[in-house]
Protein backbone atom coordinates (compact mmCIF):
# COMPACT_ATOMS: atom_id res chain seq x y z
CA UNK A 1 0.00 0.00 0.00
CA UNK A 2 1.38 3.43 -0.93
CA UNK A 3 1.89 6.23 1.59
CA UNK A 4 -1.01 8.12 0.02
CA UNK A 5 -3.45 5.22 0.27
CA UNK A 6 -2.40 4.67 3.89
CA UNK A 7 -3.95 8.03 4.77
CA UNK A 8 -7.09 7.54 2.68
CA UNK A 9 -10.04 5.38 3.63
CA UNK A 10 -13.02 4.58 1.42
CA UNK A 11 -16.19 3.78 3.34
CA UNK A 12 -18.74 1.72 1.40
CA UNK A 13 -22.05 1.44 3.31
CA UNK A 14 -25.47 0.56 1.96
CA UNK A 15 -26.83 4.02 2.77
CA UNK A 16 -25.34 7.46 3.43
CA UNK A 17 -27.18 10.26 5.23
CA UNK A 18 -26.67 13.46 3.23
CA UNK A 19 -26.72 17.01 4.64
CA UNK A 20 -30.21 17.72 3.27
CA UNK A 21 -31.59 14.78 5.24
CA UNK A 22 -31.98 12.49 2.25
CA UNK A 23 -30.45 9.02 2.17
CA UNK A 24 -28.28 7.98 -0.76
CA UNK A 25 -27.71 4.43 -1.95
CA UNK A 26 -24.75 3.21 -3.98
CA UNK A 27 -22.64 5.99 -2.50
CA UNK A 28 -19.15 5.93 -1.00
CA UNK A 29 -17.40 8.36 1.32
CA UNK A 30 -13.69 9.00 0.85
CA UNK A 31 -11.76 10.14 3.92
CA UNK A 32 -8.29 11.68 3.58
CA UNK A 33 -6.52 12.43 6.83
CA UNK A 34 -8.93 14.12 9.26
CA UNK A 35 -11.47 15.25 6.64
CA UNK A 36 -13.96 13.93 4.14
CA UNK A 37 -12.42 14.32 0.70
CA UNK A 38 -15.44 13.33 -1.36
CA UNK A 39 -18.91 11.82 -1.35
CA UNK A 40 -19.15 9.99 -4.65
CA UNK A 41 -21.14 7.34 -6.52
CA UNK A 42 -19.98 3.84 -5.69
CA UNK A 43 -19.21 3.21 -9.37
CA UNK A 44 -16.84 6.19 -9.43
CA UNK A 45 -15.04 4.87 -6.35
CA UNK A 46 -13.91 1.68 -8.05
CA UNK A 47 -10.53 3.06 -9.07
CA UNK A 48 -9.81 5.10 -5.93
CA UNK A 49 -6.50 4.31 -4.25
CA UNK A 50 -7.53 3.87 -0.60
CA UNK A 51 -8.09 1.36 2.15
CA UNK A 52 -11.62 0.00 1.73
CA UNK A 53 -14.07 -0.55 4.56
CA UNK A 54 -17.10 -2.49 3.36
CA UNK A 55 -20.22 -1.84 5.42
CA UNK A 56 -23.09 -3.84 3.89
CA UNK A 57 -26.45 -3.25 5.54
CA UNK A 58 -25.10 -0.18 7.32
CA UNK A 59 -26.35 3.40 7.44
CA UNK A 60 -23.46 5.90 7.57
CA UNK A 61 -24.34 9.00 9.60
CA UNK A 62 -22.36 11.91 11.01
CA UNK A 63 -20.95 11.18 14.44
CA UNK A 64 -23.54 11.81 17.15
CA UNK A 65 -22.96 14.85 19.36
CA UNK A 66 -23.99 14.59 23.01
CA UNK A 67 -24.69 18.22 23.87
CA UNK A 68 -25.15 17.80 27.61
CA UNK A 69 -23.81 15.25 30.06
CA UNK A 70 -21.60 14.85 33.12
CA UNK A 71 -19.18 12.09 32.15
CA UNK A 72 -18.71 9.59 34.98
CA UNK A 73 -21.79 10.64 36.94
CA UNK A 74 -24.09 8.25 35.10
CA UNK A 75 -22.57 4.88 36.01
CA UNK A 76 -22.33 5.94 39.67
CA UNK A 77 -26.04 6.70 39.89
CA UNK A 78 -27.34 4.23 37.34
CA UNK A 79 -30.25 2.00 38.46
CA UNK A 80 -30.21 3.34 42.01
CA UNK A 81 -33.18 5.71 42.27
CA UNK A 82 -35.13 5.30 39.03
CA UNK A 83 -38.22 4.03 40.91
CA UNK A 84 -37.89 6.39 43.86
CA UNK A 85 -41.15 8.29 44.59
CA UNK A 86 -39.99 11.81 43.78
CA UNK A 87 -42.15 14.67 45.01
CA UNK A 88 -43.59 16.72 42.14
CA UNK A 89 -40.96 19.00 40.64
CA UNK A 90 -37.99 17.42 42.43
CA UNK A 91 -35.12 16.76 40.04
CA UNK A 92 -34.11 13.14 39.60
CA UNK A 93 -30.61 13.81 40.91
CA UNK A 94 -31.50 15.08 44.40
CA UNK A 95 -31.74 11.64 46.10
CA UNK A 96 -28.29 10.82 44.67
CA UNK A 97 -26.41 13.95 45.70
CA UNK A 98 -24.84 12.40 48.83
CA UNK A 99 -23.61 9.44 46.75
CA UNK A 100 -22.04 11.73 44.17
CA UNK A 101 -20.50 13.93 46.84
CA UNK A 102 -18.65 10.86 48.11
CA UNK A 103 -17.66 9.74 44.60
CA UNK A 104 -16.30 13.20 43.72
CA UNK A 105 -14.13 13.45 46.82
CA UNK A 106 -10.42 13.85 46.16
CA UNK A 107 -9.70 10.72 48.19
CA UNK A 108 -11.30 8.54 45.49
CA UNK A 109 -10.13 10.45 42.41
CA UNK A 110 -8.25 7.50 40.89
CA UNK A 111 -11.28 5.25 41.21
CA UNK A 112 -13.47 7.97 39.76
CA UNK A 113 -11.24 8.19 36.70
CA UNK A 114 -11.82 4.49 36.06
CA UNK A 115 -15.56 5.21 35.99
CA UNK A 116 -15.10 8.18 33.65
CA UNK A 117 -13.11 5.98 31.28
CA UNK A 118 -15.87 3.35 31.35
CA UNK A 119 -18.46 6.02 30.56
CA UNK A 120 -16.38 7.32 27.65
CA UNK A 121 -15.97 3.80 26.32
CA UNK A 122 -19.75 3.38 26.45
CA UNK A 123 -20.32 6.61 24.55
CA UNK A 124 -17.86 5.74 21.82
CA UNK A 125 -19.20 2.20 21.54
CA UNK A 126 -22.75 3.50 20.98
CA UNK A 127 -22.04 6.13 18.33
CA UNK A 128 -21.13 9.33 20.15
CA UNK A 129 -18.09 11.05 18.68
CA UNK A 130 -18.39 14.48 20.36
CA UNK A 131 -19.23 15.16 24.01
CA UNK A 132 -20.03 18.47 25.66
CA UNK A 133 -19.02 17.56 29.21
CA UNK A 134 -20.06 19.72 32.14
CA UNK A 135 -17.32 18.28 34.32
CA UNK A 136 -18.41 17.56 37.88
CA UNK A 137 -14.89 17.13 39.26
CA UNK A 138 -11.29 16.41 38.17
CA UNK A 139 -11.53 18.29 34.87
CA UNK A 140 -7.93 17.64 33.81
CA UNK A 141 -8.26 13.95 34.60
CA UNK A 142 -11.25 13.86 32.26
CA UNK A 143 -9.36 15.71 29.52
CA UNK A 144 -6.45 13.26 29.75
CA UNK A 145 -8.86 10.37 29.33
CA UNK A 146 -10.62 12.10 26.44
CA UNK A 147 -7.33 12.46 24.57
CA UNK A 148 -6.50 8.79 25.22
CA UNK A 149 -9.92 7.48 24.16
CA UNK A 150 -10.09 9.38 20.88
CA UNK A 151 -13.34 11.23 21.57
CA UNK A 152 -13.83 14.84 20.53
CA UNK A 153 -14.84 16.93 23.52
CA UNK A 154 -15.96 20.38 24.52
CA UNK A 155 -15.46 20.49 28.26
CA UNK A 156 -14.87 22.61 31.30
CA UNK A 157 -15.31 22.60 35.07
CA UNK A 158 -18.65 23.26 36.70
CA UNK A 159 -18.54 26.35 38.92
CA UNK A 160 -18.85 25.84 41.80
CA UNK A 161 -17.50 22.30 41.96
CA UNK A 162 -19.21 21.47 45.27
CA UNK A 163 -22.03 19.10 44.31
CA UNK A 164 -23.95 19.77 47.54
CA UNK A 165 -24.00 23.49 46.71
CA UNK A 166 -25.21 22.82 43.18
CA UNK A 167 -27.75 20.06 43.69
CA UNK A 168 -28.94 20.28 47.26
CA UNK A 169 -29.95 17.12 49.11
CA UNK A 170 -32.99 15.12 50.05
CA UNK A 171 -34.19 16.10 53.52
CA UNK A 172 -37.59 15.25 54.97
CA UNK A 173 -38.97 14.44 51.54
CA UNK A 174 -37.97 17.82 50.10
CA UNK A 175 -34.93 19.45 48.52
CA UNK A 176 -32.68 21.50 50.73
CA UNK A 177 -29.93 23.54 49.09
CA UNK A 178 -27.45 25.73 50.96
CA UNK A 179 -24.85 28.08 49.50
CA UNK A 180 -21.95 26.10 50.89
CA UNK A 181 -19.38 27.57 48.47
CA UNK A 182 -18.56 31.22 49.18
CA UNK A 183 -18.56 33.72 46.33
CA UNK A 184 -14.81 34.21 46.78
CA UNK A 185 -14.21 30.50 46.27
CA UNK A 186 -16.40 30.50 43.15
CA UNK A 187 -14.42 33.45 41.78
CA UNK A 188 -11.15 31.63 42.46
CA UNK A 189 -12.41 28.50 40.69
CA UNK A 190 -13.38 30.57 37.66
CA UNK A 191 -10.07 32.43 37.69
CA UNK A 192 -8.25 29.21 36.81
CA UNK A 193 -10.12 28.86 33.51
CA UNK A 194 -7.70 30.87 31.36
CA UNK A 195 -4.72 28.82 32.49
CA UNK A 196 -6.68 25.61 31.95
CA UNK A 197 -7.55 26.74 28.43
CA UNK A 198 -3.93 27.62 27.68
CA UNK A 199 -2.82 24.13 28.65
CA UNK A 200 -5.55 22.18 26.87
CA UNK A 201 -7.19 24.13 24.05
CA UNK A 202 -6.66 22.32 20.75
CA UNK A 203 -4.89 19.31 22.28
CA UNK A 204 -4.90 16.39 19.84
CA UNK A 205 -7.08 18.58 17.56
CA UNK A 206 -10.08 17.39 19.61
CA UNK A 207 -10.17 19.44 22.83
CA UNK A 208 -12.14 22.69 23.22
CA UNK A 209 -12.62 24.39 26.59
CA UNK A 210 -16.01 25.72 27.65
CA UNK A 211 -17.15 27.72 30.67
CA UNK A 212 -19.53 25.94 33.04
CA UNK A 213 -21.52 27.97 35.59
CA UNK A 214 -23.83 25.46 37.28
CA UNK A 215 -27.07 27.48 37.18
CA UNK A 216 -28.23 31.01 37.87
CA UNK A 217 -29.53 30.25 41.35
CA UNK A 218 -26.33 28.47 42.40
CA UNK A 219 -23.70 30.92 41.11
CA UNK A 220 -22.83 34.32 42.53
CA UNK A 221 -24.01 37.21 40.34
CA UNK A 222 -20.52 38.72 40.06
CA UNK A 223 -19.20 35.32 38.96
CA UNK A 224 -21.84 35.14 36.24
CA UNK A 225 -20.71 38.57 35.04
CA UNK A 226 -17.10 37.36 35.01
CA UNK A 227 -18.13 34.29 32.98
CA UNK A 228 -19.72 36.59 30.40
CA UNK A 229 -16.55 38.69 30.21
CA UNK A 230 -14.31 35.65 29.66
CA UNK A 231 -16.71 34.18 27.10
CA UNK A 232 -16.70 37.44 25.12
CA UNK A 233 -12.91 37.75 25.39
CA UNK A 234 -12.06 34.19 24.35
CA UNK A 235 -15.14 33.36 22.26
CA UNK A 236 -15.74 30.38 24.55
CA UNK A 237 -19.03 28.52 24.66
CA UNK A 238 -20.86 28.55 27.99
CA UNK A 239 -22.83 25.59 29.27
CA UNK A 240 -25.26 25.80 32.18
CA UNK A 241 -28.54 24.45 33.52
CA UNK A 242 -31.65 26.50 32.87
CA UNK A 243 -35.14 26.17 34.37
CA UNK A 244 -34.82 22.45 35.03
CA UNK A 245 -36.90 22.52 38.25
CA UNK A 246 -39.56 24.81 39.77
CA UNK A 247 -37.36 25.41 42.82
CA UNK A 248 -34.71 26.99 40.60
CA UNK A 249 -37.19 29.58 39.35
CA UNK A 250 -38.51 30.31 42.85
CA UNK A 251 -35.01 30.81 44.26
CA UNK A 252 -33.95 33.03 41.37
CA UNK A 253 -37.08 35.13 41.76
CA UNK A 254 -36.37 35.60 45.49
CA UNK A 255 -32.83 36.74 44.76
CA UNK A 256 -33.34 38.93 41.73
CA UNK A 257 -37.04 39.33 41.02
CA UNK A 258 -36.29 37.90 37.57
CA UNK A 259 -36.52 34.62 35.72
CA UNK A 260 -33.25 32.70 35.22
CA UNK A 261 -33.05 33.61 31.53
CA UNK A 262 -33.58 37.30 32.32
CA UNK A 263 -30.68 37.14 34.78
CA UNK A 264 -28.53 35.57 32.07
CA UNK A 265 -29.58 38.34 29.70
CA UNK A 266 -28.72 40.99 32.29
CA UNK A 267 -25.17 39.69 32.80
CA UNK A 268 -24.59 39.29 29.06
CA UNK A 269 -24.79 35.51 28.72
CA UNK A 270 -28.01 35.16 26.71
CA UNK A 271 -26.42 34.83 23.27
CA UNK A 272 -25.48 32.27 20.63
CA UNK A 273 -22.57 30.97 22.74
CA UNK A 274 -24.90 29.75 25.51
CA UNK A 275 -25.82 26.04 25.64
CA UNK A 276 -28.50 25.68 28.32
CA UNK A 277 -29.58 22.25 29.50
CA UNK A 278 -33.25 21.38 29.95
CA UNK A 279 -35.33 24.59 29.94
CA UNK A 280 -38.21 22.38 31.07
CA UNK A 281 -39.94 25.09 33.09
CA UNK A 282 -38.95 28.04 30.91
CA UNK A 283 -41.75 30.62 31.39
CA UNK A 284 -43.88 31.34 28.34
CA UNK A 285 -42.95 35.02 28.49
CA UNK A 286 -39.28 34.03 27.96
CA UNK A 287 -39.82 32.04 24.77
CA UNK A 288 -39.31 35.03 22.50
CA UNK A 289 -36.08 35.99 24.29
CA UNK A 290 -34.79 32.43 24.05
CA UNK A 291 -35.44 32.47 20.30
CA UNK A 292 -34.13 35.95 19.51
CA UNK A 293 -31.00 35.66 21.64
CA UNK A 294 -29.74 32.60 19.76
CA UNK A 295 -29.23 30.38 22.79
CA UNK A 296 -29.50 26.60 22.49
CA UNK A 297 -31.79 24.71 24.86
CA UNK A 298 -30.69 21.08 25.24
CA UNK A 299 -33.45 18.50 25.39
CA UNK A 300 -32.56 15.54 27.65
CA UNK A 301 -35.57 13.37 26.99
CA UNK A 302 -34.72 10.21 28.93
CA UNK A 303 -33.51 12.10 31.99
CA UNK A 304 -36.70 14.17 32.26
CA UNK A 305 -38.85 11.12 31.61
CA UNK A 306 -37.49 9.64 34.84
CA UNK A 307 -39.15 12.60 36.57
CA UNK A 308 -42.45 11.78 34.82
CA UNK A 309 -41.98 14.90 32.71
CA UNK A 310 -42.22 15.38 28.94
CA UNK A 311 -40.18 18.46 28.12
CA UNK A 312 -41.73 20.96 25.69
CA UNK A 313 -38.97 20.51 23.12
CA UNK A 314 -41.28 20.63 20.10
CA UNK A 315 -42.98 23.80 21.38
CA UNK A 316 -39.53 25.35 21.83
CA UNK A 317 -38.55 24.48 18.27
CA UNK A 318 -41.82 25.82 16.89
CA UNK A 319 -41.18 29.06 18.82
CA UNK A 320 -37.92 29.46 16.91
CA UNK A 321 -35.59 28.28 19.69
CA UNK A 322 -32.62 26.17 18.69
CA UNK A 323 -33.09 22.83 20.44
CA UNK A 324 -30.22 20.39 20.93
CA UNK A 325 -30.12 16.88 22.34
CA UNK A 326 -28.14 15.29 25.17
CA UNK A 327 -28.32 12.39 27.60
CA UNK A 328 -27.46 14.14 30.89
CA UNK A 329 -25.68 11.12 32.32
CA UNK A 330 -27.18 7.74 33.32
CA UNK A 331 -27.56 6.61 29.72
CA UNK A 332 -24.49 6.99 27.53
CA UNK A 333 -26.38 5.84 24.42
CA UNK A 334 -27.32 8.65 22.03
CA UNK A 335 -29.11 6.24 19.67
CA UNK A 336 -31.48 5.38 22.51
CA UNK A 337 -31.83 9.11 23.17
CA UNK A 338 -33.00 9.61 19.58
CA UNK A 339 -35.83 7.19 20.24
CA UNK A 340 -36.80 8.87 23.52
CA UNK A 341 -36.77 12.29 21.87
CA UNK A 342 -38.99 11.10 19.03
CA UNK A 343 -41.60 9.12 20.96
CA UNK A 344 -41.83 11.47 23.94
CA UNK A 345 -42.07 14.39 21.55
CA UNK A 346 -45.09 12.75 19.96
CA UNK A 347 -46.66 12.25 23.37
CA UNK A 348 -45.97 15.87 24.23
CA UNK A 349 -47.62 17.17 21.09
CA UNK A 350 -50.36 14.55 20.82
CA UNK A 351 -49.34 14.15 17.18
CA UNK A 352 -47.76 11.22 15.39
CA UNK A 353 -46.10 13.27 12.67
CA UNK A 354 -43.81 15.39 14.84
CA UNK A 355 -41.05 15.15 15.70
CA UNK A 356 -39.99 12.84 12.90
CA UNK A 357 -37.07 10.45 12.96
CA UNK A 358 -35.28 12.79 10.58
CA UNK A 359 -35.91 15.71 12.96
CA UNK A 360 -34.25 14.10 15.95
CA UNK A 361 -31.33 12.69 13.95
CA UNK A 362 -30.68 16.15 12.49
CA UNK A 363 -30.80 17.55 16.03
CA UNK A 364 -28.20 15.10 17.31
CA UNK A 365 -25.84 15.86 14.42
CA UNK A 366 -26.01 19.16 12.51
CA UNK A 367 -28.02 21.17 15.06
CA UNK A 368 -25.83 20.12 17.97
CA UNK A 369 -22.72 20.93 15.92
CA UNK A 370 -24.13 24.36 15.09
CA UNK A 371 -24.71 25.00 18.79
CA UNK A 372 -20.96 24.47 19.25
CA UNK A 373 -20.16 26.83 16.40
CA UNK A 374 -18.88 23.98 14.23
CA UNK A 375 -20.30 23.68 10.74
CA UNK A 376 -17.45 21.26 9.96
CA UNK A 377 -19.11 18.65 12.19
CA UNK A 378 -22.47 16.91 11.99
CA UNK A 379 -22.57 16.63 8.19
CA UNK A 380 -21.31 14.20 5.60
CA UNK A 381 -19.93 16.48 2.90
CA UNK A 382 -16.58 17.21 1.31
CA UNK A 383 -14.41 19.33 3.58
CA UNK A 384 -16.15 18.37 6.82
CA UNK A 385 -14.21 16.62 9.55
CA UNK A 386 -14.42 12.85 9.32
CA UNK A 387 -16.40 12.13 12.48
CA UNK A 388 -18.53 9.28 11.15
CA UNK A 389 -20.61 6.40 12.48
CA UNK A 390 -21.88 3.29 10.70
CA UNK A 391 -24.89 1.51 12.20
CA UNK A 392 -25.68 -2.08 11.25
CA UNK A 393 -29.39 -2.33 10.38
CA UNK A 394 -29.36 -6.05 9.58
CA UNK A 395 -30.25 -7.37 13.03
CA UNK A 396 -33.53 -9.13 13.82
CA UNK A 397 -34.79 -6.19 15.89
CA UNK A 398 -34.33 -3.77 12.98
CA UNK A 399 -34.46 -5.49 9.58
CA UNK A 400 -35.94 -5.48 7.02
CA UNK A 401 -35.33 -1.82 6.18
CA UNK A 402 -37.58 0.35 4.05
CA UNK A 403 -36.61 3.75 5.52
CA UNK A 404 -33.12 3.57 7.10
CA UNK A 405 -33.56 6.68 9.25
CA UNK A 406 -36.85 5.50 10.75
CA UNK A 407 -35.38 2.04 11.26
CA UNK A 408 -32.40 3.51 13.10
CA UNK A 409 -34.39 5.86 15.34
CA UNK A 410 -37.34 3.65 16.25
CA UNK A 411 -35.77 0.19 16.22
CA UNK A 412 -32.01 0.65 16.43
CA UNK A 413 -29.75 0.73 19.45
CA UNK A 414 -26.30 2.06 20.13
CA UNK A 415 -25.05 -1.51 20.28
CA UNK A 416 -25.81 -1.72 16.54
CA UNK A 417 -22.89 0.65 15.89
CA UNK A 418 -20.10 -1.42 14.36
CA UNK A 419 -17.75 1.27 13.00
CA UNK A 420 -16.86 4.85 13.81
CA UNK A 421 -14.07 7.32 13.31
CA UNK A 422 -13.15 10.64 14.92
CA UNK A 423 -10.97 13.16 13.09
CA UNK A 424 -10.39 10.52 10.44
CA UNK A 425 -9.06 7.96 12.92
CA UNK A 426 -10.97 4.67 13.39
CA UNK A 427 -12.28 4.40 16.94
CA UNK A 428 -14.73 1.50 16.65
CA UNK A 429 -14.13 -1.48 14.35
CA UNK A 430 -16.32 -4.58 14.28
CA UNK A 431 -18.26 -3.32 17.26
CA UNK A 432 -15.27 -2.88 19.58
CA UNK A 433 -13.62 0.30 20.77
CA UNK A 434 -10.06 0.09 19.47
CA UNK A 435 -8.53 3.03 21.34
CA UNK A 436 -9.01 1.51 24.81
CA UNK A 437 -8.37 -1.88 26.37
CA UNK A 438 -12.02 -2.73 26.94
CA UNK A 439 -11.41 -5.60 29.36
CA UNK A 440 -9.07 -3.51 31.49
CA UNK A 441 -11.47 -0.57 31.56
CA UNK A 442 -14.42 -2.80 32.45
CA UNK A 443 -12.58 -4.48 35.31
CA UNK A 444 -11.26 -1.22 36.74
CA UNK A 445 -14.70 0.40 36.61
CA UNK A 446 -16.32 -2.61 38.25
CA UNK A 447 -13.84 -2.52 41.11
CA UNK A 448 -14.21 1.25 41.53
CA UNK A 449 -18.00 1.24 41.48
CA UNK A 450 -18.22 -1.73 43.81
CA UNK A 451 -16.04 -0.04 46.43
CA UNK A 452 -17.74 3.35 46.10
CA UNK A 453 -21.23 1.86 46.44
CA UNK A 454 -20.17 -0.31 49.38
CA UNK A 455 -18.67 2.68 51.20
CA UNK A 456 -21.75 4.81 50.47
CA UNK A 457 -24.08 2.11 51.84
CA UNK A 458 -21.95 1.59 54.94
CA UNK A 459 -22.02 5.35 55.62
CA UNK A 460 -25.78 5.52 55.18
CA UNK A 461 -25.59 7.83 52.16
CA UNK A 462 -28.28 5.85 50.34
CA UNK A 463 -30.59 5.07 53.25
CA UNK A 464 -33.27 7.40 51.87
CA UNK A 465 -33.20 5.74 48.45
CA UNK A 466 -32.56 2.02 48.79
CA UNK A 467 -35.33 -0.12 50.22
CA UNK A 468 -32.98 -2.68 51.82
CA UNK A 469 -29.42 -1.37 51.62
CA UNK A 470 -28.05 -3.87 54.13
CA UNK A 471 -29.01 -6.74 51.83
CA UNK A 472 -27.72 -5.22 48.60
CA UNK A 473 -25.46 -7.46 46.56
CA UNK A 474 -22.92 -6.06 44.12
CA UNK A 475 -22.47 -8.59 41.30
CA UNK A 476 -20.01 -6.68 39.16
CA UNK A 477 -19.42 -8.56 35.93
CA UNK A 478 -19.38 -5.90 33.19
CA UNK A 479 -18.90 -7.05 29.63
CA UNK A 480 -17.22 -4.70 27.18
Amino acid sequence: MSDRSATRVLLQPSWVLLPDGSVARDTAVLVAGPRIEAVLPAAAAAGVDAERVDLPGHLLIPGLVNLHTHVGAGPIGRAVSEDFPLPAGMPFYVPLSRLWQHAYDESVVERYRSIVEWDLLGMLRTGTTTVLNHASTDTEGYLELAVRSGVRTFAGPTVPMDVAHRLGRLEGGATRRDDSTASEVQATQLAGFRELAQRWEGRADRITLVLGPAAVHAVDYAVLEAVAEISAELGSRVTTHLCQAPGELAETDRRYGLTPLRVLEKVGLANERLVAAHGTYLPEQDLELAASSGITVVHCASRKAKEAVVSPSVAFREAGIRVGLGTDGFSCDMVEELKFAAVLGKIGTGRTDTPTAADVLRTATATNADALGRDDLGRIRAGALADLVAVDLRGPAVAPVLDPVQSLVYYGNGRDVSFSMVHGEPVVRDGRVRTLDQDRVATAAADALGSIWTEAIERGLLDDVLQAPSGLALPMEPRA
